[in-house]
């Protein structure tokens, strides 16, 4: 199924923001688990490339910044596990019916990888976590969700490019996993959010990791 999938073509179109157009909502998907923990790095120990994470929410017709606005990440480590679900490994294929509900029941309560602050005043947030590993079925993504007085704004993945991907993972301790099989070309999700407009973060070295820049465009 995923081989005959070729989102080229969206990734491309995403690639650019029609004024007024808000970032791609795709949901939670099925490991979100409420009530992370208030802080800025996330790592709690966990080996990988480090990465900065800055993220900048604002109004999609305005682009005035969301102030106060709650951003929450979570994502699995370098080795493809979240985090509240190390029961289920990486390399399995999920049940089709959890992958149907976007829901998976918690098996244990660590919390690492995993994260929320309040945007100041210019509407960012930013957050020192780890490149994020490959798991069965999925590329290389990160999950955000925003929101504001207890309503959900926003629940999108943010991407890396391939390349940026297959070079993270000849580094430790990506490469004990060898290069993930897939790719932002076949991603189903990438698929169904048309490309995920203004969820492609700016990747930039930084000290011994990188810095990833992105905002959010968010109707409120």
């Amino acid at each position: 199924m995923l081989s005959s999938i070729d989102n080229d073509a969206a990734i491309r179109r995403a690639a650019t923001l029609e004024p007024g157009q808000a970032t791609a909502n795709q949901g939670n998907g099925p490991y979100y688990v409420p009530g992370s923990p208030l802080r800025r790095d996330v790592r709690e120990g966990r080996d990988g490339v480090p990465l900065l994470m800055r993220i900048r929410t604002v109004e999609a017709e305005t682009l005035a910044p969301l102030i106060g606005a709650m951003v929450e990440i979570w994502h699995c480590d370098a080795d493809g596990i979240y985090s509240g679900y190390q029961r289920y490994g990486a390399d399995r294929f999920p049940a089709l019916v959890s992958l149907t509900l976007r829901r998976f029941r918690p098996t244990d309560t660590a919390t690492f990888l995993r994260g929320r602050q309040v945007t100041d005043d210019s509407g960012y947030v930013e957050f020192q976590t780890i490149v994020p590993g490959w798991y069965t079925p999925r590329t290389l993504h990160i999950h955000v969700r925003v929101s504001a007085g207890g309503k959900e704004l926003l629940g999108t993945e943010l991407y890396f490019s391939d390349d940026f991907a297959a070079h993270v993972q000849s580094l430790p301790p990506y490469a004990g996993r060898g290069r993930g099989p897939y790719r932002n070309t076949t991603d189903i999700e990438i698929r169904m959010a048309k490309g995920s407009p203004g969820s492609w973060p700016a990747v930039q070295p930084a000290g011994d990791g990188h810095q990833a820049d992105v905002t959010l465009r968010i109707l409120s």
